[in-house]
């Protein structure tokens, strides 16, 4: 499939001479790239990204402990369960 893409010349520049360090065509490398892009390896089979894949771990504060100090976290301020977290 052929495909048309502009970029500036700043980045052609650097597309150039990536492709010249793998020692490949410039159709080759972008192609490659844009492949790498949208797949995945998965038991040396290459397979679609999965979109929700990019937020895995993007919340994690590295605190193991959080579920086992639940009642601790939650009840350390004045909290009312029946009130919820509501803010006064």
């Amino acid at each position: 499939m052929d495909i048309t893409i502009s970029v500036s010349d700043e980045t052609e520049q650097i597309i150039r001479e990536k492709a010249k360090e793998n020692g490949k065509d410039i159709a080759d490398f972008v192609g490659e790239f844009i492949e790498e892009s949208f797949t995945v390896e998965n038991n040396g089979k290459r397979e679609r990204k999965h979109n929700l894949l990019k937020f895995a771990g993007m919340f994690s504060s590295g605190k193991t402990d959080t579920s086992e100090r639940m009642r601790e976290l939650l009840y350390a301020e004045d909290f009312d369960p029946a009130e919820g977290f509501s803010i006064r």
